[in-house]
This record gives structure tokens, sequence and C-alpha cells, in this order.
């Protein structure tokens, strides 16, 4: 089978594991069964119960595929030459506070980049599908970017680190200072799938873990848009926790505008 036609096979398997768990995830088990590190990051029992359910469904496709998942984090899965990216639930406070904003997102990696992925956000009944060279839908239909150019005129999603909307030289006061509006959904998944259909212009994170950016990303190239990395300025690896994404021409105006927004590691 041609490359193209295997990651469009990959993006359905994705699709079908991250739309049929996130259905039929129990939205009153929210008992916290693990506390992570920082403030309000915990693992709820549906959590747990959603990672088990994808990794089960992703087996039945092929189970010598490993899975790297947020909620049992293997660090020599991420060197595997393929292995699948698993968030069973981004967004796990707005889930545990019914707050319509989480999705489940799987997307498959392969030789260091992600060839498929899908974004499902249960509670508004969307779905992101990607595959590498062969563009970005929601529910079937093509997505893009939108045509914003300017960060003055931009809709943009930034983390809120603790103390970071007052802190001098903060990357969001930086941004809040330049730009039309901002936002936080509290689901990188979905800030970038909102940015890949034009509902928002820009995302820009600092601390994202593998499972927040793996399909996203992807998503979001194959919509139009720069991933770049914030430490680098460059095209952003699949596993880049400091991004910048959005519409080309707005993010080279993002980084004239606000040069101080590329930090080198």
């Amino acid at each position: 089978m041609m490359p193209a036609a295997r990651y469009a096979t990959l993006a359905r398997v994705a699709e079908a594991a991250a739309r049929g768990v996130g259905d039929a995830i129990d939205v009153a088990a929210v008992g916290i069964v693990k506390r992570k590190g920082g403030r309000a990051n915990f693992a709820t029992a549906a959590d747990h119960a959603a990672q088990d359910a994808i990794v089960a469904r992703l087996a039945t496709h092929d189970g010598s595929i490993p899975v790297l998942a947020e909620e049992s984090t293997v660090a020599a899965v991420r060197r595997s030459e393929r292995l699948w990216v698993v968030d069973p639930i981004d967004g796990t406070l707005n889930f545990s506070r019914a707050v319509p904003f989480y999705c489940v997102a799987i997307a498959y990696v392969e030789d260091g980049a992600v060839r498929a992925g899908a974004i499902h956000a249960p509670r508004t009944g969307e779905t992101f599908v990607a595959h590498e060279h062969g563009g970005a839908t929601l529910n079937g239909a093509p997505i893009s970017v939108s045509a914003t150019k300017r960060l003055a005129q931009a809709f943009v999603a930034a983390s809120l680190a603790y103390r970071a909307a007052t802190r001098p030289g903060s990357r969001f006061v930086m941004l809040n200072a330049h730009c039309a509006r901002m936002r936080m959904f509290g689901s990188a998944s979905i800030e970038i799938a909102y940015v890949a259909s034009g509902r928002l212009d820009l995302f820009v994170h600092g601390a994202l873990g593998p499972w927040d950016i793996a399909a996203g990303g992807l998503v979001a190239r194959e919509a139009g848009a720069a991933v770049l990395s914030l430490r680098t300025g460059e095209d952003a690896a699949w596993d880049e926790p400091q991004v910048i994404i959005g519409p080309p021409a707005l993010v080279r105006d993002a980084l004239r505008t606000i040069p101080e927004l590329i930090r080198p590691s």
C-alpha cells in the first residue's frame, strides 16, 4: 500500500477510536484517581477508562504499534519508529466541571513525524481529522486557517500559566498588548483545531505534552498553518512543547512584532 493510502487508513482508525471512545465517556466518572504536578492537574476515572478503551481499539488494528498515552507514559516509547500518541481526555478540568471544551486526541507517528490524527470533541459533536498531504477536515468537510495576517487583528489562544497575566515579560502579557482579543479554552487540542478551522487565528503555548500537540499539529499543518518552535523559530518537531501556530503570514507578523516570543533553551 502506498504511504498516502496507508496514512489515510490510519487516520480513519484514529477517527473511529476517538469518536467511539469519546462518545461513550461516562460523564459522571469525575472522581480523581491521580494527582499530577501543577495546580488543578489531575486524572479522573474517566481518563483512565477512556485510555484503556482507546489502547484496546488501536491494538485490534495492529497490536505491534506501541502507544504513548498521557496517563501511562513510558519514555522509551517516544523514540519508537512507529507509535500512537493518545490523550484520552484533553481538558480534564473542563470535563470534571461539565464544561464542554474537552476532547479525545489520537495521532500516529512514523519516522519522527505525525502522519495521521484525529481530534473528537464529544460535547460539541465535532471531529477534526487529517493525514499527511491529505488536507484537514471537520466532520468530513475541508477546513483551512483564517486569512488574518496582522497580529493587531488576531483572535489568539495562549497558555495562561500561574501569574502569567501579571508577570512582566510573560508571553501572555506581550501578546495581550498587541493582539485584538485573547481566549483560553482549557484544551490545547481544541484550541489548535479551532486555529485550523479559522475560528481562532493564532495559538501560542509554552508547556505542551506530546499528546497535546501531536494530533493538533498535523491537523493545523494540513489546514495551511505554520507550526513553529518557540525555542528555535524553526518548524516544530512532532512533540515540541513550545509552539506558535497560525497562518504563515500571521505567524511571521507576530514574531516580527514580538521577537521575544522566541526564547532559546
